[in-house]
């Protein structure tokens, strides 16, 4: 789990604002080589919401970039608010997975990329403010 600094845009907020958001990137301690490596996300704002969202409202998806024994992006996907988020409360968007089959023996390192989210409100676009360091890491045998 990390913070990390992004510049967002919105269609309510078009200029960019540079923002911190709470990442986790969890994936096994160690796979072998030739079998699926499951990467799950969850993202929490640190700011509050400017109105209610109701449940699963918000959904989004948030690139993984994998450097080390490979080099790759993934899309986790899947990303929502499983509860209800009250005006002025920070928002937890949890279920973002992702997976892809290693081909290579190594060490894996996975850090948050750009982030898409939309709600029935607008939609809301982050980049790294600079490229993150690696939350996450597997060793594949």
């Amino acid at each position: 789990m990390g913070r990390f600094a992004y510049v967002s845009t919105s269609g309510r907020q078009p200029e960019p604002e540079e923002k911190e958001i709470e990442i986790t990137i969890t994936t096994p301690a160690e796979v072998r080589r030739g079998e699926t490596l499951n990467v799950e996300v969850t993202l929490l704002t640190l700011e509050g919401v400017f109105k209610d969202f109701p449940t699963r409202d918000i959904v989004g998806e948030v690139t993984i970039v994998v450097a080390g024994a490979e080099e790759r992006t993934l899309l986790a996907v899947g990303l929502t608010n499983a509860n209800y988020v009250f005006q002025g409360k920070n928002v937890l968007m949890t279920g973002g997975h992702a997976q892809f089959v290693p081909a290579t023996e190594g060490t894996y390192t996975f850090a948050p990329g750009e982030i898409t989210v939309t709600t029935s409100a607008y939609p809301l676009r982050s980049i790294p403010k600079q490229p993150h360091p690696a939350d996450s890491k597997t060793t594949v045998v």
